[in-house]
């Protein structure tokens, strides 16, 4: 019974001390949580305070040099938000009712600066003209055209000779460009007009070829060139009798101008053999015309043997289209010259005119003009002319006449034969009037297709 007791106290005391014991585990376990969190916030505070005196910093800074500064700042969901803040006494024009306000960008502007210091407008004209604008050209036809220098409308080019009174010739101009490094000359190939490096040619090549005498000169720094010093008197300007040029003749969409566009310029030099006879023809090298322009607009010529005050450019002078020159090739998908295909003289002459009339007729048909009064006069005349040829065709007099005595067979009426002619006549006019303009727009549709 002893044992049974002591069995049973012994159970007792053990039910009472189990809850106790985990009791004060739970209590050790919860305040080790506790007192881990209140360290982590602790660490958050510092975190959060540093982020806030680092964020009064950039503040203080930004409104000293009046900028705006965004700083991201964590949202309620957990995601970073961005936000414009704006400075103490920092006020902005115009900006008080914008909600968010975004850093301003510097834009610079691009001002239209003269080509060269001194142009005129209608020089700065022709540099707008002369930009490339292929992708407004419905229609374009190109030409190569012979400049004779004896010609005297072509004389502005040729003289003087030798420079004087500060104005010089056209092909001094080319040649002090290729021996300074100024221009680029190209490979003369006869229908193959390439300006890239493959085809071009060296200066020195040039010289030698054309037996024209030169004193060379070292090159200056690493990537510099040779250049080349021709005495005056070993120009051969005597020689380079003619020109060869080719122009493209082309319909421009956005500006609504028609006219020719010069794209390449060639030199021809004029040489007999050693042992004399007539005078063969040496082109030289092909130029980029655009690469000359800047040469010939820094040269005046003279245009006109009345005044001798030089007033033009040479750039004006070709892009007046002052210059004259017969057409010897136009392109072809054969690559032929007019007189490889027309080898009469007198069909050749014919074809060039006729080329010539369905450039200039092209541009006469695109356009509508007024007429004037003198044009109806020129009409009139004309049509009265076509009357008096109809009437003498078929045997009847020139002019109406209303005394013919003639009736109408139904109503026995007094017929007005002078109004019966006028409005048979005006009948025929419109006849032929159609006639013609429906063979200007054929032409022109044959021009377009070609």
């Amino acid at each position: 019974m002893k044992h049974l007791l002591r069995l049973i106290m012994l159970t007792l005391m053990l039910g009472i001390v189990m809850p106790e014991a985990t009791a004060q585990v739970s209590v050790r376990r919860t305040g080790s949580s506790r007192s881990s969190s209140s360290t982590q916030k602790k660490s958050n505070d510092k975190s959060s305070d540093k982020k806030r005196e680092k964020d009064a910093s950039s503040k203080s800074a930004d409104a000293k040099s009046g900028q705006v500064q965004s700083t991201p700042q964590p949202s309620g969901d957990g995601q970073a938000a961005r936000t414009a803040r704006r400075p103490e006494g920092a006020v902005q024009e115009g900006a008080a009712s914008a909600s968010r306000v975004t850093p301003t960008r510097r834009v610079q502007k691009k001002e239209n600066q003269p080509i060269v210091d001194g142009n005129s407008q209608r020089q700065q004209s022709f540099a707008e003209y002369q930009r490339k604008e292929d992708g407004f050209m419905p229609w374009q036809h190109v030409v190569y055209r012979e400049l004779d220098m004896e010609n005297p409308i072509n004389a502005s080019l040729y003289y003087p000779e030798e420079p004087m009174d500060g104005l010089t010739n056209l092909f001094r101009v080319i040649l002090d460009g290729i021996c300074t490094n100024r221009l680029k000359g190209y490979e003369y190939l006869d229908g193959r007009e390439i300006f890239n490096e493959k085809y071009e040619v060296n200066p020195r090549d040039i010289l030698d070829k054309f037996q024209v005498l030169y004193q060379e000169k070292p090159a200056v720094g690493q990537n510099g060139k040779p250049t080349y010093l021709v005495e005056e008197m070993d120009v051969p300007c005597n020689e380079v009798l003619s020109y060869f040029i080719k122009e493209r003749w082309e319909f421009n969409q956005k500006t609504s101008k028609y006219g020719p566009r010069i794209l390449a310029i060639c030199p021809v030099l004029h040489r007999a053999g050693d042992f004399g006879g007539d005078l063969v023809k040496y082109p030289m090298f092909w130029l980029n015309y655009e690469d000359l322009r800047p040469l010939l607009r820094e040269h005046l010529i003279m245009s006109d043997g009345m005044n001798n005050t030089p007033r033009f450019t040479m750039e004006e002078f070709f892009t007046l289209e002052q210059y004259k020159g017969d057409i010897y090739k136009v392109q072809n998908t054969r690559g032929l010259s007019l007189m490889q295909q027309y080898p009469d003289p007198d069909t050749l002459k014919l074809m060039r005119a006729k080329i010539e009339a369905e450039l200039r007729g092209f541009g006469d048909s695109i356009w509508v003009y007024e007429a004037t009064e003198a044009d109806v006069a020129l009409q009139d005349s004309i049509r009265a002319a076509r009357r008096a040829e109809r009437r003498a065709r078929r045997g009847e007099p020139t002019t109406a006449s209303s005394g013919d005595g003639k009736k109408n067979r139904r109503t026995k009426a007094e017929v007005d034969m002078a109004a019966v002619e006028d409005a048979k006549e005006a009948k025929e006019d419109a006849i032929d009037s159609r006639i013609e303009s429906t063979g200007k727009a054929h032409s022109a549709r044959r021009s377009a297709r070609r």
